[in-house]
C-alpha cells in the first residue's frame, strides 16, 4: 500500500512538473517543426521560397530602420 502511495505521490509531483515546463516544451517542438518545413519547402520549390525569404527580410529591416528613426525623433527623457 505504502508503494502505491509513494507511486501517486511521484506521479503528482511528475505531472506539476510536466504543467510548468509543458509551454516551453511546445515552443521547441513548434520551433523545429517551423525549420524542418522551411527546409522540406527550400528543397522542393526554391525559388518561390527564396522570394518568401527576401520579402520577410527585407520586412524586418525595414521595421528596424523604422524603429530606429523614430527612436532618433523622440526627446530623451530624463
Amino acid at each position: 500500500m505504502e508503494f502505491l502511495l509513494l507511486w501517486i505521490d511521484e506521479l503528482d509531483d511528475f505531472l506539476g512538473t510536466l504543467r510548468h515546463v509543458a509551454p516551453a516544451i511546445l515552443r521547441f517542438l513548434s520551433a523545429l517543426a517551423l525549420f524542418a518545413g522551411a527546409a522540406v519547402a527550400l528543397v522542393n520549390f526554391p525559388h518561390p521560397m527564396l522570394a518568401g525569404l527576401a520579402v520577410l527580410l527585407s520586412a524586418a529591416l525595414l521595421e528596424a530602420a523604422r524603429r530606429r528613426v523614430r527612436a532618433a525623433a523622440l526627446p530623451e527623457r530624463s
